[in-house]
C-alpha cells in the first residue's frame, strides 16, 4: 500500500481545514453581535464610557505615600470589555528610581452598543520614586486610545473569548449555574 501524499491531497487538507476555521470565524461573530444586542435590550448600563487617561489623583496627597491612580476622561466608547490591554512600563533612566514610558504588549478588547468592536492601547509615561511608607509610581500620565475594528480582523480565540464574556453577561443565571456546577465538581 501506497502512503505517499500528494500535492493535490494536500491542498484539499488546507482548502477544507481552511472551511472549517472560516465558517467557525462567522459563527462566533454573528453570536458576539446577537449577544451584544440582547445586552444593549436588557441591560443598557453594562455598556461603560471608557476612559482615556489614566494617572496621578489630582490635588494634595499625603508625600509618605506614592499618590492613587485614576482612570479619568470617560469619553472613550461605550462598550463591554472583553480584555483589557496588557502593558508594560520601560524604564527610561537607570537606577533603583528610574523614569519609565508605558508600552501596550497586548492590546484590549471592546465591543460597543452598535456593534463595533474596538481595540485598545495605552501609552505615556511617570517614574518610580521614593516614598517614606513604600516606593511607587508618581507623575503617570497615561493616554488610552480606541482603535475601530472589524469582527473580520479578530482571530478565532479572540471571538471565543468575548462570546464567553458575552454569552455570560447576556444569560446570567446560566453563567451562575454553570459557575456553581464548577464549585461542586
Amino acid at each position: 500500500m501506497d502512503t505517499t501524499i500528494t500535492i493535490d491531497q494536500l491542498e484539499a487538507l488546507a482548502t477544507e481545514m481552511t472551511v472549517e476555521v472560516e465558517v467557525q470565524h462567522a459563527r462566533l461573530a454573528r453570536l458576539c453581535a446577537t449577544y451584544g444586542r440582547i445586552i444593549a435590550a436588557r441591560e443598557p448600563q453594562t455598556y461603560k464610557l471608557r476612559a482615556c487617561h489614566h494617572g496621578d489623583v489630582a490635588g494634595h496627597w499625603d508625600n509618605s505615600y506614592p499618590p492613587r491612580q485614576v482612570y479619568s476622561d470617560h469619553s472613550g466608547p461605550r462598550s463591554i470589555e472583553i480584555t483589557t490591554e496588557q502593558t508594560e512600563d520601560v524604564a527610561t533612566s537607570g537606577g533603583f528610581y528610574f523614569s519609565w514610558r508605558r508600552v501596550t504588549t497586548a492590546p484590549g478588547l471592546y465591543l460597543g452598543r452598535d456593534g463595533q468592536w474596538y481595540r485598545s492601547s495605552e501609552t505615556g509615561s511617570g517614574r518610580l520614586g521614593a516614598f517614606a511608607a513604600h516606593p511607587g509610581n508618581v507623575g503617570v500620565d497615561c493616554e488610552i486610545e480606541y482603535e475601530e475594528c472589524h469582527a473580520d480582523d479578530l482571530s478565532v480565540a479572540e471571538l471565543e473569548l468575548a462570546e464567553q464574556v458575552l454569552r455570560d453577561l447576556a444569560f446570567p443565571l446560566i453563567a451562575a449555574r454553570r459557575a456553581a456546577q464548577q464549585v461542586r465538581s
